[in-house]
Formats: C-alpha cells, sequence, structure tokens
C-alpha cells in the first residue's frame, strides 16, 4: 500500500514538472535531429495537428 501510494505521488509530481517545463522540454527534444524527425512525423499522422499546420501554411 505505502509502495503504491509513493509511486502514484512521484507520478504527480514528475508530470507538474513536465507540464510546468514542457516547453523547455520540447525545445530540448527538437535539438536532437532524429527526434525532431519522429516528433514531426508524429504529429503530421495526427489529423487535427495536420489540417492546422497545413491550413496556415497555404492561406
Amino acid at each position: 500500500m505505502m509502495k503504491k501510494t509513493m509511486y502514484s505521488i512521484l507520478l504527480f509530481l514528475a508530470g507538474m514538472l513536465l507540464y510546468r517545463y514542457r516547453y523547455q522540454a520540447l525545445n530540448g527534444m527538437m535539438r536532437i535531429e532524429p527526434m525532431q524527425k519522429l516528433l514531426v512525423r508524429v504529429g503530421m499522422g495526427i489529423p487535427a495537428i495536420r489540417r492546422t499546420i497545413v491550413s496556415q501554411i497555404f492561406r
């Protein structure tokens, strides 16, 4: 029980930190070229993101 509670608290704190520093984390990931290509490929595979980006490009 105690182990599960500690795991939940640590997971919550990690989520809060990731949310707070989300832009710095994203910038750090985008500096690595293979990671950048992967993030763009995954992002363009999501229809809502693809529609938004394509509509902004061809305005």
